[in-house]
């Protein structure tokens, strides 16, 4: 089996995480992505395909999945989530991958991309020091935890063990690209991350499996080969027993892929379109006035200089026929507008039980432990989220030297619990999805009903935003 093996999981999941992202990234996107059903298919004349890029071109795309997913991670981070870290860990704060995305933004992101594939993956990786790091490198800087976000795409296999009472991850591949540049020029190497518990490539049957990294790459045969490997040790030296790897689902926290809890509005949307592209090449039919000329006293000779010459039709020029001459002008299929409004009602309410008490679907053994009408579908993203973060944080102790009680972290879920007005709150989630409301009035509303801390100003929240990507594209008029 080669290293580039993609599971069936991942295959079934990629058309549903593609329309989703293609959701949230808005009109150039679905309109490449061929969402609108063509006319006459098996019509393959330039005419049919003019006329197919036509209805793309004239769609209207209504972008209520873009503005929905800012809108929640907004809700989930409106208040500071609790962070625990000892002095050593502090530099997570404003740099946790090793590129300059703090903590707080990396939580930010993890939980828009759970929102939207209902998949992500966090790896805490270590510089490659054999016999450890020393204390001069951890204080320079030099040896010191990151961790890494992984979109669902790129995670392709995995493989769980049972140790015990307990089933942990015995290997993951991960599907990379890095940049390589040569004087000016770049370009981009695919390669294959193995995290594994086994051996290395040149050791022998029966040796000590450990957690071992492996980088392949294609050589010029275009056979992935093992390009470099390694073996993580923590502050004290010692080998790992486990990888540093934690999925993250918006069910749970396990190995299989859930359902993306924004996958019902994207498809609600991408039918939004469909009905867009047929209503406005409706109307632009329907707009056409087609000119008709009576009489018997038309021959064949004066048809045929009409159109020769032209006829022009309109206030600017006179047109003269014999016989008479009668305007025909189609009237507009109002079906089409009645349930494009009647979808984009639909698209308010899926936004809004994303943050209704009682919408999240838990497990069977979750179920028995919580009641489920405590839990929105964003709650139980935020707590997954966090659980994903602890771990991390555990991981990162550990390579620090601190014991693992210095760290925690937590994203607040009170707004599970809160009392809404459906009907408020499905109206407010129209507004934001049609760009409608003022960001200041989301934001006080938010407020009001206990989403966003009180004391937090209109500013702080959209910097908070925009540093993690999730700005709210609301317009900031008054």
């Amino acid at each position: 089996m080669s290293v580039d093996f993609v599971r069936p999981e991942v295959k079934a999941r990629q058309s549903a995480w593609k329309l989703v992202r293609d959701a949230v990234a808005g009109s150039e996107a679905v309109k490449r992505g061929d969402y609108v059903i063509p006319v006459n298919p098996h019509d393959e004349s330039n005419q049919n395909k003019l006329r197919n890029d036509q209805r793309v071109n004239r769609a209207v795309y209504f972008n209520a999945t873009g503005r929905t997913l800012p809108a929640l991670v907004g809700i989930a981070f409106g208040k500071w989530p609790e962070v625990k870290l000892p002095a050593s860990l502090d530099y997570l704060l404003e740099d946790a991958d090793g590129s300059g995305v703090g903590l707080i933004n990396l939580a930010q992101q993890v939980t828009a991309d759970v929102l939207q594939t209902a998949r992500s993956g966090l790896l805490v990786d270590y510089p490659s020091i054999e016999a450890g790091p020393s204390a001069a490198d951890i204080r320079a800087g030099n040896a010191r935890p990151t961790i890494t976000m992984y979109p669902a795409e790129s995670i392709i296999n995995w493989r769980t063990i049972r140790r015990g009472a307990r089933t942990i991850l015995g290997m993951v591949v991960i599907a990379e690209q890095v940049e390589e540049w040569e004087d000016f020029e770049r370009k981009t190497v695919d390669q294959r991350r193995v995290l594994l518990l086994g051996r290395l490539s040149d050791e022998p049957e029966g040796a000590k499996e450990r957690y071992v990294v492996q980088i392949y790459r294609k050589n010029n045969g275009g056979e992935w080969v093992v390009y470099e490997e390694g073996v993580p040790r923590d502050a004290k030296g010692a080998e790992w027993e486990e990888i540093p790897f934690t999925f993250i689902g918006a069910m749970n926290n396990d190995s299989t892929p859930d359902q993306p809890p924004l996958l019902d509005l994207a498809e609600m949307n991408i039918a939004h379109l469909r009905n867009s592209a047929d209503h406005e090449e409706s109307l632009f039919f329907a707009g056409q006035a087609q000119v008709w000329l009576t009489g018997e006293s038309i021959n064949e000779e004066q048809i045929e200089l009409m159109q020769k010459e032209g006829m022009y039709v309109g206030s600017r020029a006179i047109g003269i026929a014999p016989g008479g001459v009668v305007m025909l002008q189609a009237q507009p299929v109002s079906a089409l507008a009645e349930e494009m409004k009647h979808k984009v009602d639909l698209m308010a309410r899926l936004g809004a039980r994303m943050v209704a008490p009682g919408e999240a679907v838990r497990s069977a053994t979750e179920a028995a432990s919580d009641d489920k009408t405590n839990n929105s579908v964003l709650s139980l993203v935020c707590d997954n989220v966090s659980d994903a973060f602890r771990s991390a944080l555990r991981w990162c102790a550990r390579f620090a030297g601190v014991a693992e009680s210095e760290v925690d972290f937590s994203i607040g879920t009170e707004f599970s619990g809160l009392q809404f007005d459906p009907q408020q709150l499905t109206a407010v989630i129209a507004a934001v999805q049609g760009g409608l409301m003022p960001a200041s009035e989301f934001y006080t509303y938010a407020r009001n009903i206990g989403l966003i801390a009180a004391d937090k100003s209109d500013d702080e929240v959209r910097d908070e935003l925009e540093a993690g990507g999730g700005g709210l594209p609301l317009d900031e008029a008054a």
